[in-house]
């Protein structure tokens, strides 16, 4: 079924919400800087931070660890207070949604929880029950929930033939919401492939009605890669997750590509620094007749700490700070290692991509100063090539470093 479940929206509010625990700290730092670092991991030498275990104590002793499970509950009872002192009702209600999980999904919480503080087989079971106004239109207005389902199904299907997914996705929402969800199951099937396991929903109506839906969730009960088949990311959100690594990363097919960037989005980001903690920086240069910006960033994401490389384009002229991303044509080999002081905390191996990134979940923000990011572009021609490294040399900030080998560029931020 091509469609974003009910349970995708919800798991991504919850991941946007637990965020919100995390306070940042203002806390001067003192970078020192290493005489000797491996040379085949990073040759970069001056730019890693090398005293990591006194990072390490300094987060601890400010209380800096990601989210515990604890934690995100807490926080849930703490904004309720204010919510309902104003407005009389709460903004997460107590009631739960009645949500069970199998034995193999719970497995993998275990594991995640082992590495994060992040239990989410018991987030899960804790969603907040919003069926009260589902309820309420019913009542008011008499609503055979059965019919009006098949009615939003039997649209959503018309719209699903005409490539109109995300109408669709709106009317299946509707149908399902108003049908009033009594009971979610979750559970993981094995595929024809002994080694993945597909992640499925099943509904239960207070009408009496089931579906089962097929979000989109694929397991590899070996290397712990979760995965979607069309590579649009682990239920259509984007982005891949890795239980082993405990690293979400982006697909070269994320829904993402085709809203480009532009500086808006670093300012929308930066308005909410307990969400996301970050640094940037652009390089611009003409190649091929077109205009192109290679942005990078590293810092604090969410829960996670993270780095990105992003490769963007426009016709020249354009007014105005958007550039779209690059098309499948116009992707090149990118690899990424992301230090936090000496260790290092992600690592992406070459690929062919437009934006390689990645956001570990480790137990604790390391402040940005104390990361590192190191990435190779591997250029379809010395004309790129040069044109890149001049962009990099212009940097006002004087704080990237590059070496080049051949047609591939090795860059140090």
């Amino acid at each position: 079924m091509k469609f974003k479940s009910i349970f995708s929206i919800i798991l991504a509010v919850l991941i946007a919400v637990s965020g919100c625990v995390f306070g940042y700290a203002e806390t001067e730092i003192t970078e020192n800087v290493t005489e000797a670092v491996q040379e085949e991991a990073n040759p970069f030498e001056e730019f890693v931070v090398n005293n990591i275990s006194d990072y390490k104590k300094m987060l601890a002793k400010l209380d800096r660890p990601t989210v515990t499970t604890k934690q995100y509950l807490n926080f849930i009872n703490f904004i309720n207070l204010p919510f309902k002192f104003f407005t009389g009702s709460e903004l997460f209600p107590e009631a739960h949604f009645n949500v069970t999980v199998d034995a193999f999904i719970q497995s993998l919480s275990d594991q995640v929880l082992a590495e994060s503080g992040l239990d989410a087989a018991a987030i899960l079971t804790n969603v907040p029950n919003i069926n009260v106004p589902a309820e309420l239109i019913v009542k008011v207005f008499n609503v055979d929930t059965e019919e009006f389902r098949n009615q939003m199904y039997q649209k959503r299907d018309e719209l699903w033939e005409s490539n109109d997914d995300t109408t669709a996705t709106l009317y299946h929402f509707l149908g399902a919401y108003l049908s009033v969800i009594e009971k979610c199951e979750l559970y993981a099937e094995p595929t024809d492939n002994p080694d993945i396991y597909e992640v499925k929903a099943r509904y239960i109506y207070k009408d009496g009605g089931t579906e089962i839906l097929r979000p989109g969730f694929y397991i590899n009960a070996v290397t712990g890669e979760c995965t979607n088949k069309n590579n649009s990311g682990v239920m259509g959100t984007g982005f891949n997750f890795s239980i082993t690594e405990m690293m979400v990363y982006a697909t070269s097919e994320a829904w993402m590509r085709d809203f480009g960037f532009c500086l808006f989005y670093d300012l929308a980001a930066n308005s909410m620094p307990l969400l996301w903690n970050y640094n940037t920086r652009r390089f611009k240069f003409e190649y091929d007749g077109l205009e192109w910006m290679l942005q990078i960033w590293k810092g604090n994401y969410l829960i996670a700490n993270g780095a990105e490389v992003g490769l963007y384009n426009r016709e020249p002229g354009r007014f105005g700070t958007y550039y779209n991303s690059a098309t499948n044509e116009q992707m090149i080999p990118m690899s990424m290692q992301l230090y936090a002081g000496d260790e290092l905390i992600v690592n992406q191996e070459e690929q062919l991509h437009w934006w390689i990134n990645g956001f570990r979940i480790n137990g604790v923000h390391y402040p940005v100063s104390s990361l590192t990011l190191v990435f190779t572009l591997s250029m379809p021609d010395e004309d790129m090539l040069n044109a890149f490294c001049e962009a990099v040399e212009k940097n006002f900030r004087k704080d990237v470093k590059y070496m080049v080998d051949g047609l591939k560029v090795s860059v140090a931020w």
